[in-house]
């Protein structure tokens, strides 16, 4: 048990010992498996080709037997004192004895022939020798020969055919060669022909003598005719009963494969897996088959896998008793290790105590990460309390530079480490991010200082391998303020702006953030550094007219700090709001562009006055269209200042002025097209009930609209694309033809219902809209 235990608390050396022992185990049961895999796939490759050596044997010895026969069929046919045999009854009876006796002589010659036997078409006699003669008990097979050979589909010339005339099926009479006396069709059905038949034992015999199988009684020869029925077979009868399941088998491998020879395992039936071999011959439609049991073939596989079984039981002790050598050798370095560091193996470290680690190391891993975390702490800690303590005194550096003395201002520099020159000059730059309300929308507090401290970081390297030193102060507000003093020659505003530039495209490449900066005048003393903050935070402001990404110094924007006058654009906003009250869109944008465009030269507070005065001329045109109006247009412009101050540059600016524009307009289009729609469907209606009256006009319409009847007659115009007279005209026109269509009244009667008290215009203008007059069409439709 105790030994158990110091195996348990050992983790890893119990890692090494199961891994290598495992390791090994699979590598030997892999190779004796690969190994006992390619044996038996050798042995069956030997007892197939084995198989085709012998069936090989077999065909060849059909092949010999049946040309053989087929030559002394071919020589008995030639026979000058056998042929009179097959033609008509001219001969005397001592012709046929002499005939008979030389057929008996030569079946007497050969003794594997069973009969031959000559078939007379003419006069239908039949002359057989052998077992086939009168006096022999199988002389009724002569007649299902002679059958066969009435038939009007001839038997196959000169190849070995099968003979069942007994009724068995498990055996085969006689093979037959066939000879006809003509090679095409005979008129009256009957020819003569000669048939030697041959015993089916020399086949037999033949499968026997060449069954060299290790297992005789369980293997077999068989041999197949072309519709797959078992002929005869060399093997024991065990094998036999299986015949109908190999011939199915057979059968479906063969119509899948055409090849003359393959082989396949199955069990056909039984229980035993057995190798089948086949073999289509030659000459014939046959096909010879080998069957064997598959443990017999792959026999001597199973001494071999016993022995492997063996040698790999010793292998595997002897590689385990040196595993565990091996192992505990390696392992005493970590046991003298876990001793320096003061565990014991198993025991559980860190603030879990109730963890348990995977192994030796895994507990190394864990003190040595827990001291590392707690080292990174305390470096963590110290450095946060030194970047806090240094970004006070930078700001305070930057914001309230005049309270420090010249020995407190070199002291600050000399305790935070700061990368200025204690003599100046000095230069202040702000930089902001662009679009800074959507950054604090969309990152956290933490994320923020990294980024701040990310662009201090890339700014130091841009500006120290240059004429300038520099240091990062963060403002707690929407930008930071980078302190430069010179550091050497070049040191002029065009390089400063070509590093900062630099600066700008490293930070949008890998953070993707915008920036602009502003760059202040210089100063010679520290005293200066806040007066020059002040001037950087508002030169930033002109980023309303540069855009995002601008580099603003003070040669850039001091022409328009300069302008302290600015002239308000008249004429520009009377017509912005004659525009928007005329709803001439184009208009009003072009003259909100134009004063947006007056504002880019002036003074930064005149921009934000201009621009808050733009958006009150906006809300009073809006104003004034309600006050003269019905219905006041849907549109608030509460919040349009407040916008247009939060924007940063004047393209943005530009954009919200033009938006409200559009916003006007649109309501404004909407609401005289939904204005029009009334009038016009209310003029239709008039038309509608009033057609009749003969003083309906467009000035009657427009005196009970209480309008102006141009006003009248354009609005619905331009609804309609005709006038109302057209479409009164188009009204009673239509009701004219109802009229006359289904009602008796006269021609005159009909123009007076519909309002027209003149005949002619009724006529010319019914003719002109349905191309005849109205007595024509009454007509034309009566004769419908």
């Amino acid at each position: 048990m105790k030994m158990l235990q110091a195996y348990k608390s050992k983790k890893y050396l119990t890692r090494m010992l199961l891994s290598v022992s495992v390791l090994m185990i699979a590598v030997l049961v892999f190779a004796s498996l690969a190994l006992q895999y390619n044996a038996e796939r050798s042995s069956v490759r030997m007892q197939q080709d084995s198989s085709r050596k012998v069936m090989n044997q077999i065909q060849y010895n059909v092949s010999y037997m049946t040309e053989a026969l087929n030559n002394l069929a071919v020589s008995l046919f030639m026979d000058p004192n056998i042929s009179p045999l097959f033609t008509l009854p001219s001969y005397d009876e001592m012709t046929v004895i002499r005939s008979m006796n030389s057929l008996k002589q030569a079946y007497l010659s050969s003794s594997f022939l069973h009969s031959i036997l000559v078939y007379n078409g003419y006069d239908d006699q039949v002359y057989p020798v052998g077992q086939l003669s009168l006096n022999k008990p199988e002389a009724a097979m002569a007649d299902g020969l002679v059958s066969l050979l009435k038939r009007e589909e001839k038997l196959p010339r000169m190849k070995l055919l099968p003979m069942n005339f007994s009724g068995n099926a498990e055996k085969i009479d006689f093979f037959s060669i066939v000879l006809y006396q003509n090679f095409g069709a005979v008129r009256n059905g009957r020819e003569s022909a000669l048939v030697v038949n041959i015993k089916p034992e020399w086949l037999y015999d033949n499968l026997q003598s060449v069954n060299v199988f290790d297992d005789p009684a369980r293997s077999g020869l068989y041999m197949l005719d072309a519709s797959g029925d078992v002929m005869m077979s060399g093997g024991g009868g065990a094998a036999t009963a299986d015949a109908k399941r190999l011939a199915e088998a057979l059968s479906s491998r063969t119509k899948a494969n055409l090849a003359s020879f393959g082989s396949f395992t199955g069990k056909l039936g039984g229980s035993e897996k057995k190798l089948v071999t086949f073999m289509s011959m030659k000459d014939t439609d046959w096909k010879i088959v080998s069957v064997q049991p598959y443990d017999v073939v792959t026999g001597g596989i199973r001494e071999m896998r016993a022995t492997s079984v063996a040698v790999i039981a010793v292998v595997l002790l002897l590689g385990v008793l040196l595993t565990f050598l091996i192992a505990h050798k390696l392992y005493r370095p970590i046991e003298r290790m876990f001793s320096q560091i003061g565990i014991k193996p198993g025991e559980s470290q860190g603030r879990d105590a109730t963890a348990r680690h995977n192994d030796e190391f895994s507990a190394v891993a864990t003190v040595y990460s827990s001291m590392l975390e707690k080292l990174h702490w305390a470096s963590s800690e110290q450095d946060k309390q030194k970047r806090i303590v240094r970004n006070y005194h930078l700001r305070t550096l930057v914001a309230d530079s005049p309270s420090l003395s010249r020995e407190e201002f070199q002291d600050n520099i000399a305790l935070n480490g700061l990368d200025i020159d204690p003599a100046g000059p000095y230069r202040l730059v702000v930089v902001k991010v662009d679009g800074f309300a959507e950054y604090e929308r969309t990152t956290t507090p933490g994320q923020r200082a990294l980024y701040t401290f990310a662009i201090g970081n890339i700014a130091e390297e841009i500006m120290r391998p240059g004429p300038y030193r520099c240091e990062i102060a963060d403002m707690r507000g929407d930008h930071v303020a980078m302190l430069v003093s010179p550091a050497g020659k070049g040191a002029d505003t065009e390089t400063l702006t070509r590093l900062l530039r630099r600066v700008q495209e490293v930070v949008g490449s890998y953070y993707k953030l915008s920036l602009s900066l502003t760059v202040s005048g210089s100063c010679d003393s520290h005293v200066g550094i806040t007066e020059r903050y002040g001037e950087a935070i508002r030169l930033s402001q002109y980023k309303l007219l540069f855009g995002h990404r601008a580099i603003l110094t003070p040669e850039a924007v001091g022409e328009r700090m300069r302008k302290t006058e600015y002239d308000a654009p008249a004429e520009a906003e009377k017509k912005l709001v004659e525009s928007i009250r005329a709803n001439r869109p184009e208009d009003s944008a072009a003259a909100a562009d134009a004063i947006v465009q007056g504002l880019e030269a002036c003074h930064f507070d005149h921009i934000v006055h201009g621009i808050l005065h733009l958006v009150d001329l906006l809300k009073s045109a809006v104003r004034d269209l309600n006050r003269n109006r019905l219905v006041s247009l849907p549109i608030d412009l509460s919040s349009l200042s407040r916008e247009a101050l939060e924007k940063e540059t004047m393209e943005e600016v530009r954009e919200l002025i033009g938006a409200a524009i559009r916003e006007i307009h649109d309501k404004l289009s909407r609401t005289d097209a939904d204005k029009n729609a009334a009038l016009t469907d209310a003029i239709k209606e008039m038309i509608e009930t009033n057609y009749k009256d003969s003083n309906l006009s467009l000035q009657g319409i427009a005196a009970m609209l209480h309008l102006t009847p141009a006003y009248v007659g354009r609005i619905f115009k331009t609804s309609e694309f005709v006038s109302v007279g057209e479409y009164m005209n188009d009204v009673r026109l239509r009701h004219a033809q109802a009229y006359l269509e289904t009602k008796g009244f006269s021609i005159k009667e009909v123009m007076e219902l519909v309002g027209y008290v003149n005949e002619s215009t009724f006529f010319k203008l019914f003719k002109k809209t349905f191309g005849v007059t109205p007595k024509e069409y009454r007509l034309k439709k009566v004769l419908e």
